[in-house]
């Protein structure tokens, strides 16, 4: 593979440079603290070691939410900080973050009262309203926002608002953001070693994946905010260190619409395991999830249990009139949540998911736990530590309140309408096109926009775009990250995947070998994720 120009100055920018703030991790809390600090004027650097949003971060349940099951367990500050984050990201994003109703069904008289008082508490922590408050709502209200509703015994619901979010976009954006303001960005780089002195950290020796050449960084303070990989860190800083993460696997199916006819979402409020489970339109499709298993190995790329899939069908043919089985299932996709439990609770639903910041005698600033809704306070909260454990001096205050992303320039409602006008779209394509790139749209597609297979509603340009701009140098970047294909419809990722490698091998100069690897990587993963619904 050709190493891009901006690749290599970058790479060499790392071997020159004295950081104030190296970040290890491309996931919500890293991205997340790469913006906030470089926007202060810090000197930050950020090493992610597979692609942004590759892990946990992309795999979400696609909600930024207070997390209505946080009632029942009393955690009001953390329901109360991400409702007040959930107002900022429905300003600073509104292309990638946009309110979602909800319906709450009842099949029990005293449900409507009861999960009524609790909204009602709900509603008074979000404060001012950016969302409706809830409502209650009759039977022909709830089937006719949620049609697929199982009819049998059904009362009624409350309808409530939350937001929804596109999760590896919103994290790309950070941190292109955080590029934008000054920070270094580096992905497939691996860290194999700390660098210290009268053994204090002062850097790290990190191999760049890519060329295989190994490159010493340093800075004043070094974050692990690896997620699910925490603790791999934490031993190689010391390696007596005892874990503190107890990961939760977290599956999602998809549906197709047709399937789970709805225009809103629904939460069911608890299945026989004790959690809620939700189906969210999204992307086009359905999604249902989720679960929490307790994991005891880590993998790159999770797949869901046989048991998860079954849990999940079942629990929705509970709710639904429609009947699921696994002939229905377009895709799936599998998360791991780096819950932190310093008490060694393994009981991984009850485990608050309140951020942790861990500091070592080295001076290794570690954070975990946390949540996708709350992830721009977490990057300020751990700004705020790394500024006071590197003694850097000090500077601007935090300026992410505000901070509109890329894409949010130029982006309003009629958009969709704007380029199926210009353009000649479809409307699910205009639609699609709006969320993802917001105003940077007729920026990114030109006049003439190439569709890089017929009748799919997807172009060439955008695939540039990735890589000139959002760091994709893989097939599986582009069509799990950059677009959501692989979790949306595993059929339509094969058929777009030979397309997306072409245009690819010209960007990235890539040998046919290199091609046909990046085009096994992507196959090995469908693979073994249609075994796990078939």
């Amino acid at each position: 593979m050709a190493i891009s120009k901006e690749r290599l100055q970058t790479l060499e920018k790392l071997n020159q440079t004295k950081y104030d703030i190296l970040i290890l991790g491309g996931g919500a809390t890293g991205a997340g603290t790469a913006l906030d600090a470089a926007l202060r004027g810090y000197k930050v650097a950020l090493l992610e070691k597979q692609d942004i949003s590759s892990g946990t971060s992309s795999r979400s349940t696609k909600l930024i939410h207070g997390g209505v099951r946080y009632l029942a367990q009393l955690h009001f500050k953390l329901i109360y900080e991400a409702l007040s984050e959930r107002k900022r990201l429905l300003k600073n994003a509104p292309h990638l973050v946009k309110p979602l109703a909800f319906v709450m069904p009842t099949y029990k008289w005293y449900e409507k009262p009861y999960f009524s008082l609790g909204l009602t508490l709900y509603d008074l922590l979000a404060g001012s309203r950016t969302v409706p408050g809830h409502e209650r709502i009759s039977k022909s209200q709830a089937l006719n926002d949620f049609p697929a509703l199982k009819t049998k015994g059904l009362k009624g619901g409350i309808k409530y608002y939350d937001a929804q979010f596109n999760d590896s976009r919103l994290n790309i954006a950070t941190v292109r953001g955080a590029k934008e303001a000054g920070a270094d960005i580096v992905t497939r780089m691996e860290v194999i070693q700390f660098i210290k002195k009268e053994g204090q950290i002062v850097g790290v020796e990190a191999l760049d994946l890519i060329t295989k050449k190994k490159v010493s960084i340093y800075a004043k303070v070094v974050a692990n905010t690896t997620g699910v990989w925490i603790d791999q860190i934490r031993k190689l800083d010391d390696p007596s260190a005892q874990d503190v993460l107890s990961p939760s696997q977290g599956i999602h199916l998809v549906f197709s619409k047709e399937k789970i006819p709805c225009k809103t979402a629904m939460i069911i409020p608890k299945t026989e395991d004790g959690r809620v489970v939700f189906v969210i339109p999204w992307e086009g499709k359905v999604i249902l999830g989720t679960t929490d298993t307790p994991k005891n190995g880590i993998d790159s790329e999770p797949l869901p249990l046989q048991s998860e899939v079954d849990f999940l069908l079942k629990t929705g043919n509970d709710y639904l009139d429609t009947k699921l089985d696994k002939r229905d299932i377009l895709s799936v996709f599998s998360g791991l949540r780096p819950l932190i439990s310093l008490a060694g609770n393994k009981n991984t639903k009850a485990i608050s998911r309140e951020e942790a910041i861990l500091v070592s005698a080295s001076g290794l600033v570690t954070m975990s736990g946390g949540k996708w809704s709350t992830y721009r306070k977490m990057g300020e909260d751990l700004t705020n530590r790394l500024i006071e454990e590197g003694n850097l001096e000090t500077k601007n205050e935090c300026m992410t309140y505000n901070f509109a992303f890329p894409g949010t320039l130029g982006y309003t409602k009629d958009l969709p309408r704007k380029l199926i006008s210009l353009y000649g779209f479809s409307e699910p394509t205009a639609v699609r096109l709006a969320d993802t790139f917001g105003g940077e749209v007729e920026l990114i597609l030109g006049k003439k926009p190439k569709e890089i297979k017929k009748g799919t509603g997807f172009f060439a340009e955008e695939v540039s775009h990735f890589v000139k701009n959002e760091f994709a140098i893989s097939v599986l970047d582009v069509l799990a990250r950059r677009w959501r294909v692989l979790f949306l419809d595993l059929a339509l990722a094969k058929v777009l995947a030979e397309p997306v490698a072409k245009v690819l091998q010209t960007e990235l100069k890539w040998t046919e070998a290199q091609k046909l690897s990046s085009l096994k990587e992507l196959n090995g993963l469908i693979s073994s994720l249609e075994k796990t619904i078939r």
